[in-house]
């Protein structure tokens, strides 16, 4: 993306390309693929509403364990998310849940990575609204 993409926009984008890459990674798991296609739509009809949804849902509690990469803290969050506080964003938990203990140490990493720029750049769009 270039320097002129707004930080909602940089936002959403990654949201998006991180449920596409668990969509490819474990096409078995129906249930990542359909809030994917969720994400979707809402971000065609108001993106906002993606980042509205995240900083509501997801990172007030995902931000310091991602940062600080606690990976016991994600996983216990992530079943607790998952079993009673569903929306399509607690599939930004389910990674941790289900498939962290058996994932090798590159995928991992790749996993950090994307969460910690979902936090990054949710602060940074949140600041420019």
């Amino acid at each position: 993306m270039d320097k002129q993409t707004s930080p909602l926009k940089r936002f959403t984008k990654t949201l998006i390309g991180f449920f596409e890459m668990l969509s490819d990674s474990y096409p078995e798991e129906r249930d990542i693929c359909l809030a994917t296609d969720g994400l979707k739509a809402i971000d065609s009809a108001n993106p906002r509403i993606l980042l509205t949804m995240f900083m509501k849902n997801i990172y007030p509690t995902f931000r310091e364990p991602v940062l600080t990469k606690n990976e016991e803290v994600l996983i216990s969050l992530g079943h607790d998310v998952l079993q009673n506080k569903f929306s399509e964003m607690s599939y930004a938990f389910w990674i941790f849940d289900k498939h962290w203990k058996t994932m090798s140490e590159p995928d991992k990493d790749k996993i950090w990575k994307w969460c910690t720029a979902l936090v990054l750049l949710s602060e940074r769009a949140a600041a420019s609204s």
